[in-house]
């Protein structure tokens, strides 16, 4: 399946004057102007006067981080991500390492451990050591973007990906996620199910809510009367997977397939299932949001909507390097949408109507 990028322009409420503006305003290159700023010998005094002059008019300030990573004083950048035991953020990580290693960069990598306090610490261990940018996916604790202004304050670029905060205008790299689970939702119905329940997280995250909120109009567009979501407040583990399908078992009206936003979620389903005699997929059908390797390797093996990391970790260090090279304080902000692959397995398949009953399909 091909995935696709979507780009989005955001233009700040209270923009600052970049090189551009002084460019246009004064009719001449942006590269000219550049170099007036730098005091560059190949600049006459009076093209320098004239550009200084009108920049302190409109009260342009030399981004002094983008400066230094132009000339080589800096050359490391920051990678926080919630959970490095996570395999997107693992994988996400090594693919940013190898683009970063191509252009003489180093990269520092934090974790916060889904907690909001050690982000808090980790971004002004950041802003303290020389860092020209740094690419983020928030804690499960995060409920806003205030302590990410210290990266700011002092010009570092930040670029957000996966999770994000939503009330920073930064630019961000995503994964449509309600697409994708509605997605998942019409291909469990396209294949006879239809009592499907989904497990996810906290709903102040942007990734789960929007995930949440596919699900939702996927059953209310097919006409479905079984709705049963669980969600789990805080980081995933097995046993959240394992409490979760014995809550719905338990149930009067019980599920005959899941939808899952974690693979740990689905690897506790599929452990609870072996524990209670459910056959997987004969009564119970799996489709989960994953690129863990082991995904394939489970009996069975699993059905899952993969996240295109390879595109995403270009896309975000693309945008890192953009703004990292931008002379204003105020680099273009992008908003970058990628598209889930669907790799079908054997946790799902498809039913026969027989005599009015639904059968698998051998």
């Amino acid at each position: 399946m091909h995935t696709f990028a979507h780009v989005c322009n955001l233009q700040s409420m209270q923009e600052k004057p970049t090189i551009k503006d002084i460019a246009r305003a004064l009719n001449i290159h942006h590269a000219t102007v550049s170099r007036a700023l730098r005091g560059d010998s190949r600049i006459s005094g009076e093209t320098r006067k004239k550009v200084m002059d009108y920049a302190a008019t409109i009260g342009y300030v030399v981004n002094q981080n983008a400066l230094n990573f132009r000339n080589k004083t800096i050359n490391n950048i920051a990678v926080i991500v919630p959970n490095i035991s996570h395999n997107i953020f693992s994988s996400f990580i090594s693919l940013i390492t190898d683009l970063a290693n191509k252009e003489g960069l180093t990269v520092s990598v934090f974790q916060s451990k889904e907690q909001f306090d050690i982000e808090a610490k980790v971004i002004k261990t950041i802003v303290r050591q020389r860092v020209g940018g740094v690419i983020a996916s928030i804690s499960n604790e995060t409920r806003n973007g205030k302590h990410f202004e210290g990266l700011r304050k002092f010009g570092i670029p930040l670029v957000f990906f996966d999770r994000v905060c939503e009330d920073l205008n930064t630019s961000r790299v995503l994964v449509d996620n309600y697409e994708g689970a509605l997605q998942a939702v019409n291909y469990l119905i396209d294949r006879g199910y239809s009592r499907i329940a989904h497990l996810t997280g906290q709903q102040a995250i942007n990734v789960f809510r929007e995930r949440h909120q596919g699900y939702l109009k996927g059953i209310e567009l097919a006409g479905l009367t079984y709705k049963e979501s669980i969600i789990i407040e805080k980081d995933f583990e097995i046993a959240d997977g394992e409490q979760a399908l014995l809550t719905l078992w338990n149930k009067e009206e019980k599920p005959d397939a899941i939808f899952c936003d974690s693979f740990v979620l689905s690897a506790g389903v599929i452990k609870q299932c072996r524990q209670s005699g459910i056959q997987l997929p004969d009564e119970l059908a799996m489709l989960t949001i994953t690129n863990d390797p082991y995904s394939s390797l489970l009996i069975p093996s699993q059905t899952v909507l993969e996240q295109p990391l390879e595109e995403l970790a270009a896309s975000a260090f693309e945008l890192l390097m953009n703004a990292m090279n931008e002379d204003g304080s105020q680099p273009e902000i992008e908003i970058r949408h990628h598209a889930f692959r669907l790799i079908e397995r054997e946790s799902v398949k498809d039913r026969l109507k027989i005599n009015g009953q639904w059968t698998m399909d051998s």
